[in-house]
């Protein structure tokens, strides 16, 4: 029994070690220094750029792009492969006509076929052919909407006065000041920050196209809003039974919401009653 447990330590000491499968980096670029994004999906184009550290889309529209989904988009940069084959031939790749095209900057990575064992798929960058997981592709938009940040305003769309056709809310020497039209009712500062916060933080549970918009709804109004940065929006207000939508007039998207929660975004007032309603269910 010794003799064979020494044996079997020889062997084992003595076999030759399995060399490590080689991976290949399929791009050089860093993340990080990307500044222009270009996707190119059934012949449609996509463009998006980082300006001031944030990402916008500006084509098909202009809109704050979602920083997630950019960073998923950009991990093919940090793709692996341990495969690669001569860019020549791209047929049996599905490269000649590849499904999606994307340009980080100068640099080109296009998406083609997928292998039938693996199910890898084939792309294409610095004329050489990878197979990578399939995952990439599925970071990828279907469309420029899916592209966009569903919070109704951004981080650094900071507001400084909001106005609609009954209120108007302003900032002023450290203070929230609320102006109501044709009304002996005042609303309190606590309720006002609450309002302007719950604007801060607001997301979309949809968004669509001004051109894709439901003939249902109805346009009841607008807001605008000042900016800390001293630029302004615009939001057309439609409503349906079911929702509110907010289109910016900026870039033509709408921006829609459940009816209660549009309606608390619209009037403040929504605010304190949905407040009163759920002490009362607490106290009985």
């Amino acid at each position: 029994m010794f003799a064979t447990i020494v044996g079997l330590m020889v062997f084992l000491y003595s076999k030759p070690q399995i060399q490590g499968v080689q991976e290949y980096p399929i791009s050089s670029a860093v993340m990080e220094d990307v500044q222009t994004v270009r996707i190119i999906r059934q012949q449609k184009e996509m463009i998006l750029k980082r300006l001031d550290h944030r990402w916008y889309l500006i084509k098909p529209v202009q809109a704050q792009a979602d920083e997630e989904k950019i960073k998923e988009i950009l991990k093919i940069l940090t793709a692996t492969s341990d495969q690669r084959f001569p860019a020549t031939d791209l047929g049996r790749f599905g490269l000649d006509r590849p499904g999606v095209q994307l340009y980080f900057d100068d640099e080109y990575v296009g998406f083609g076929g997928f292998a039938p064992v693996t199910q890898q798929q084939y792309v294409m960058t610095n004329d050489l052919v990878y197979l990578v997981a399939p995952r990439y592709v599925l970071a990828l938009p279907l469309s420029a909407s899916d592209l966009i940040n569903p919070r109704l305003l951004a981080s650094n769309e900071i507001p400084m006065r909001l106005e609609l056709s009954h209120l108007s809310v302003e900032f002023k020497n450290g203070n929230w000041n609320s102006i109501i039209q044709d009304s002996g009712q005042t609303l309190d500062t606590k309720t006002i920050e609450h309002w302007v916060h719950l604007w801060q933080t607001a997301y979309a549970r949809e968004l669509t196209f001004e051109q894709q918009l439901s003939d249902d709804l109805v346009e009841v109004g607008d807001i605008k809003i000042s900016l800390k940065n001293e630029q302004k929006i615009v939001l057309r207000i439609l409503q349906s039974e079911t929702e509110v939508v907010f289109l910016r007039a900026d870039g033509g998207i709408g921006y829609h919401f459940p009816v209660d929660a549009g309606r608390q975004l619209l009037d403040p007032y929504a605010i304190k009653l949905s407040q009163a309603v759920s002490q009362w269910s607490t106290k009985s």
